[in-house]
């Protein structure tokens, strides 16, 4: 059965006479040798291929470009006027999807300009530019564009979003490929907002948001609303994971076992027990024999070693496909 961080921590304890606990203490050594062991062994049985239980999923939902009516802007302003039409003044309310993090860009100039806050309590809608406009004034309604292309994902624990694809037909998905920013500007030639085709073919992570999120670059930025789906690795903190499953998923439990039987090596050692770290190393090797062997057993079940690769990049040998695990247990 599923077995926690926490509980394979306590099971690894009882072997060496320790008590239970309910939470991590990172002052307490054998507590940290145990989470690093199970880094190492968690590691070292998913680096050899992606388990399908080893990764996680989550989505993010796209924002649709906004350009409705038009707007007035004077240059040298942080205000920006919604107004009913283009070269007109009537007072309009169309920013009401608009929010801080999204940008403003008028079709006819080279400029994206971050927003900061919007008012859209009063007429007209207003939002408040994060930076003065350089543009030229536009005392009469000009065309604009407001839209978003950056998104964040809800987890502070990630470690590597494997795949992100999207699209309305499951035998028709859009695959983004996942690249570094200094890639992401050079597609786009030094400006990620030029492209307005509005289907995202790449992402890139840059910084956490406020919330310690971690957050992704789309490229070119999406002008319509898309459902992305997420497939991604996480890490975990010693302070609040006690209760986090060792691999994500509900693995087989000769997997579990195996980490257990590792980590029991790991306290014996710790104590000097030199005999029982024998006795629990056999026992983790006989349960690694066994994961190999489910792994390339032809009979499979509902609760099989059966693997997706998500890496681009593998390596073949005779037992099948080789990537580099990135879930760890961090203890910081």
């Amino acid at each position: 059965m599923a077995t926690t961080l926490g509980a394979a921590v306590n099971r690894a304890h009882r072997v060496v006479g320790e008590p239970d606990i309910t939470v991590f203490d990172t002052d307490v050594i054998l507590q940290n040798n145990l989470i690093d062991d199970a880094n190492e062994t968690v590691h070292k049985i998913l680096e050899k291929t992606r388990y399908r239980w080893g990764l996680h999923r989550d989505y993010i939902t796209t924002t649709a470009k906004i350009n409705d009516g038009a707007v007035t802007i004077t240059n040298g302003s942080t205000t920006v006027t919604s107004v009913s039409a283009l070269e007109g003044t009537t007072a309009a309310d169309n920013f009401t999807n608009v929010a801080a993090g999204m940008f403003l860009r008028r079709p006819t100039e080279a400029t994206s300009y971050p927003i900061a806050s919007t008012e859209t309590t009063l007429t007209p809608d207003t939002v408040t530019l994060g930076d003065n406009y350089l543009g030229t004034t536009a005392a009469t309604g000009v065309a604009y564009n407001i839209f978003q292309d950056t998104y964040p994902i809800a987890t502070t624990s990630l470690d590597e979003v494997q795949m992100a694809r999207y699209g309305d037909s499951p035998a028709m998905k859009d695959e983004l490929s996942i690249v570094d920013i200094q890639t992401l500007m050079s597609l786009s030639g030094g400006d990620l907002h030029r492209n307005t085709t509005g289907k995202p073919t790449h992402m890139a992570q840059i910084a956490p948001d406020s919330s310690d999120q971690p957050q992704f670059v789309m490229w070119p930025y999406p002008d319509s609303a898309y459902l992305i789906e997420l497939w991604y690795s996480i890490k975990f903190t010693s302070n609040t994971d006690f209760a986090t499953n060792l691999f994500g998923g509900d693995a087989p439990d000769i997997f579990y076992d195996a980490v257990v039987h590792h980590m029991r090596w790991r306290a014996c050692i710790h104590d000097e027990d030199f005999q029982n770290a024998d006795r629990w190393m056999a026992a983790y090797q006989e349960a690694e024999d066994a994961c190999v062997a489910r792994d390339n057993s032809t009979h499979r079940d509902d609760m099989q070693a059966s693997i997706q690769t998500y890496k681009r990049r593998v390596m073949r040998n005779g037992r099948g496909r080789l990537g580099v695990s990135q879930y760890t247990f961090d203890r910081s």
